[in-house]
């Protein structure tokens, strides 16, 4: 074998490994994106199912304020861009603590941060008040569930109407007083790893339409 064929065979010898080289660096970096676009939509499924749960034990108190306040009840979705804010009562809070002086009543708002390190990037936030007040909105700690959001747009089937709202707000006269949605549509937009949009569509229903009377409150 002369020296320009040998030569000639390590040149397609390290072609090859280039190849092979270049060809699983890519692989790797497709397989993580894809990893990590499907761990993104998991987060997000676990974040909707559990507003799912908050949505079907949300609730209204029956009870009316005599001389002395009580404890208020709400639901309000404020139409907002591009991430709406709802605030429910809901019987979904979980004792985490032995003989702690709370029950699984609970103020819960979902709604939209910005991220800290750039401002053109917005998570989905739900804060949690496991002690309901006259200020429901307020209050309690707050948790990022979904990252990168683009879009969390919620609507309200009006049963009254016949048609779909925007927004709904129990504690205006001019509003939905004392009275739940049938069912709350839910669009949630998140950005992939490659610049796309994925988007993440479903539907709840609110199962206590009617307001309720609790043990020992006013009537």
């Amino acid at each position: 074998m002369t020296l320009i064929e040998v030569m000639l065979a390590l040149s397609i010898a390290a072609g090859i490994a280039t190849f092979i080289y270049v060809s699983a660096r890519d692989v790797t970096k497709t397989k993580a994106r894809i990893e990590g676009d499907a761990e993104r939509v998991r987060e997000a499924q676990a974040a909707l199912d559990m507003f799912g749960r908050d949505l079907r034990s949300a609730w209204l108190s029956g009870h009316k304020k005599p001389l002395q306040p009580v404890v208020d009840s709400v639901f309000v979705g404020e139409d907002d861009d591009p991430i709406d804010r709802v605030t429910v009562t809901t019987f979904t809070h979980v004792h985490r603590q032995y003989d702690a002086n709370d029950s699984d009543q609970a103020d819960v708002s979902w709604f939209g941060v910005d991220d800290p390190d750039d401002g053109r990037v917005m998570h989905l936030a739900r804060r949690e008040s496991a002690s309901p007040d006259e200020t429901p909105l307020e209050g309690g700690e707050t948790r990022i569930l979904v990252h990168d959001v683009v879009l969390f747009d919620l609507q309200y089937y009006d049963v009254e109407r016949d048609e779909w709202e925007d927004e709904w707000d129990t504690t205006q006269a001019t509003a939905q007083p004392q009275r739940l949605p049938l069912q709350v549509r839910v669009l949630l937009t998140l950005v992939d790893r490659f610049g796309g949009e994925i988007n993440l569509a479903t539907q709840f229903p609110l199962e206590m339409q009617q307001p309720i009377l609790l043990p020992g409150g006013f009537q």
